[in-house]
């Protein structure tokens, strides 16, 4: 249920492409001929007279045209019925084995799916229909094909394959030199760049679009949000302006409810309140036609406006509302959205309890979105290796068959040239099965080296999202609960002056001031230990000297070059450094521990040695710190060594390299 909330107002309807050179506006609607019943016939619109003539019509190619046309004209305001033409096309282009209609078929039906949510069904339909086209070697609906699989990606949010996906379609679409092919493509590229932030590519790609079509409003609209991601509001009001003259122009209703969603946000955004308000009105109109799914972040964005006004009951209204519908539909990051909202608004009316309440339900959705976001990548990246591993297999397949051609000559050779011909059917024999050996070697070990890559490309992702998910949460504490408990004591000290209190009582209201700065200090030290400012700032060396010279026992050394290394690099050598010095604390008993750092041009190694208990690393029972610390190095193809003995105390040397 997530992927509809998702599919219908997060992202543009997509405009698939079909190739068939057909469109809404003008349309060559198909004649009754010479049947006489038809000609007396008066129809009321183009629509009546393709159904009638789909119940005449014999079982040929041109009625598989029909359905689909038919399908067309019904999906922007009958999705089930453009479904059941879609699948009548399908059907039919089956029984008359015709290529060209089922690629038709999973262009409109691979869309409604789309539309209604269903991604993984739409993706086994545009999957089947490009290796059609790959077997077919047709180029133009290979693009088409790779363009709608790219799609479905794009709204899975696998952005690195839907890219790949775009970026293959490219030299088909630009060799073919079909503008509208073309300026789709380029829109499509401009939302993605801009949803991986990457706007240099997103402002290229849009203008490229626009010089295509001035006519396009997918375009118009990609570089309003290009500018939008620039904060250059009033620029992407003329883009936003101009693609909803022309989504006016052309009917298109997904497309108007998002311009004058993103328009309300554009105009909340430099204050302009009653513009915004009234955008926000006609959004919300126009997605309550598509269900309560639709309007989610309308509401969202409505409880964001009353707030800014001052409306603080309406706005609470709003935003639970929005936040009902998140249930409903389980779409985390909008209850996140949701649950902001209600915290800010706890905070202006001063009700600091439910503040408190509304900052843990943020905490387990954030956790929710942090592991979803996890299983996404690591689903991505399994795929990515299915699918390596399948094209292995079918290239020592094919080495295997052109052998076996081979072979077969060899043979009718032999039978041509006698004793000649079998020392060349033994030389052949011979030369195949060790070919064939060294094939299925070089494809095990492809295969174990992908299974390898595999798993630390998803160490690395889940070490990188706790890096990313430590620094947030540093921030946040710093910047959010450190700016409202600053606040709270300011208001405090505001009631003190104007109060008047008895010596027990300001006794008393001292000491929860008291109270109220340890906690500050408090929160600040956790932060620190999330994130130290020092390491994200200085590097590495700066931040592990703050850490040592807190610890009386702990003495730094630091050999080399201090320039700084790749920010993840020295995240996971002072967490290591951290997490080595903590365990030597608390589980070795160690009285004197000695840092050191050497950094040199290519590589950067650090030592860890205390006086401690000790253990054998051989037969002692592994804690979960020590088997992270490896996870860790392993991930950066570093040698971990281990060098300790009962009541020996203990040293462990870590390399790693620091340049490919």
């Amino acid at each position: 249920m997530r992927e509809k909330i998702k599919s219908v107002f997060c992202l543009v309807a997509f405009m698939i492409v079909c190739g068939c050179g057909t469109n809404h506006t003008n349309r060559d609607v198909a004649k009754a001929g010479d049947d006489p019943a038809a000609e007396s016939l008066q129809w009321d619109s183009p629509l009546d007279s393709m159904l009638y003539l789909a119940t005449v019509a014999p079982q040929d190619t041109n009625l598989v045209r029909l359905y689909y046309d038919i399908g067309e004209m019904y999906e922007d305001n009958d999705l089930e019925k453009a479904k059941a033409y879609y699948l009548k096309a399908g059907n039919l282009s089956e029984t008359l084995n015709w290529s060209r209609g089922h690629f038709l078929y999973a262009a409109g039906y691979g869309l409604m799916l789309l539309r209604e949510g269903l991604t993984d069904s739409a993706l086994v339909i545009q999957q089947q229909a490009l290796e059609l086209a790959r077997h077919e070697k047709d180029e133009s609906w290979t693009a088409n094909m790779l363009l709608n699989t790219g799609n479905v990606f794009f709204v899975k949010e696998w952005y690195e394959t839907a890219l790949n996906y775009y970026m293959e379609a490219l030299p088909f679409m630009e060799k073919e030199n079909d503008s509208r092919k073309l300026k789709t493509l380029y829109y499509i590229m401009s939302q993605l760049y801009n949803n991986i932030s990457v706007i240099e590519k997103a402002f290229e790609y849009g203008e490229k679009a626009v010089a295509l079509d001035s006519e396009s409003e997918e375009a118009f609209f990609a570089l309003g949000k290009a500018y939008s991601s620039e904060n250059q509001y009033e620029k992407a009001e003329t883009y936003y302006e101009e693609a909803l003259r022309l989504a006016t122009l052309h009917n298109n209703i997904y497309l108007i409810g998002l311009i004058y969603f993103h328009l309300a946000n554009n105009t909340l955004m430099v204050f302009d309140l009653d513009r915004a308000e009234m955008y926000a009105q006609q959004s919300l109109e126009i997605n309550e036609q598509f269900g309560r799914a639709a309007c989610c972040a309308n509401f969202i964005l409505l409880s964001k406006l009353e707030m800014t006004k001052g409306n603080f009951d309406k706005s609470e209204e709003h935003v639970r509302e929005a936040l009902q519908i998140a249930e409903e539909f389980d779409a985390q990051q909008e209850k996140w959205y949701c649950y902001m909202l209600l915290s800010e608004l706890a905070i202006a009316q001063r009700k600091y309890r439910e503040n408190l309440h509304y900052w843990d339900e943020l905490a387990l959705i954030e956790n929710a979105l942090s592991k979803e976001t996890t299983v996404r990548a690591s689903e991505e990246m399994a795929a990515k290796y299915e699918s390596e591993k399948k094209e292995i297999k079918i290239s020592a397949l094919e080495e295997e068959r052109r052998l076996m051609i081979w072979l077969g000559v060899a043979v009718a050779f032999v039978l041509l040239l006698a004793l000649s011909a079998s020392l060349i059917l033994w030389r052949l024999t011979v030369q195949k099965k060790r070919f064939a050996e060294q094939q299925s070697e070089l494809a095990n070990q492809k295969i174990k080296q992908l299974e390898q890559e595999k798993q630390l490309v998803a160490t690395q992702s889940v070490l990188d999202g706790e890096t990313r998910e430590r620094a947030r949460l540093a921030r946040d504490l710093h910047d959010s609960l450190g700016s409202m408990l600053t606040g709270v004591k300011l208001n405090l000290l505001e009631m003190k002056q104007g109060a008047k209190l008895e010596y027990t009582d300001v006794e008393r209201f001292n000491s929860a001031l008291g109270l109220l700065d340890k906690s500050v200090q408090e929160m600040r030290r956790v932060a620190h230990h999330l994130m130290p400012d020092s390491l994200s700032r200085f590097g590495l060396k700066p931040a592990v000297n703050d850490f040592c010279n807190n610890l009386p026992s702990v003495h730094f050394m630091y050999y080399g070059d201090e320039s700084r290394l790749d920010p993840n690099l020295e995240v996971m050598i002072y967490r290591t450094i951290h997490e080595l010095v903590n365990n030597a604390l608390k589980h070795a008993g160690a009285e004197q521990i000695m840092v050191q750092i050497l950094h040199e041009d290519d590589r950067i190694a650090f030592t860890v040695q205390d006086d401690g208990c000790g253990f054998d690393p051989e037969i002692t029972t592994q804690g979960m710190g020590l088997e992270n610390i490896r996870t860790r190095v392993a991930a950066y193809s570093g040698i971990l060594n281990i060098d300790s003995q009962t009541n020996e105390g203990t040293e462990v040397n870590v390399e790693l390299r620091t340049k490919s």
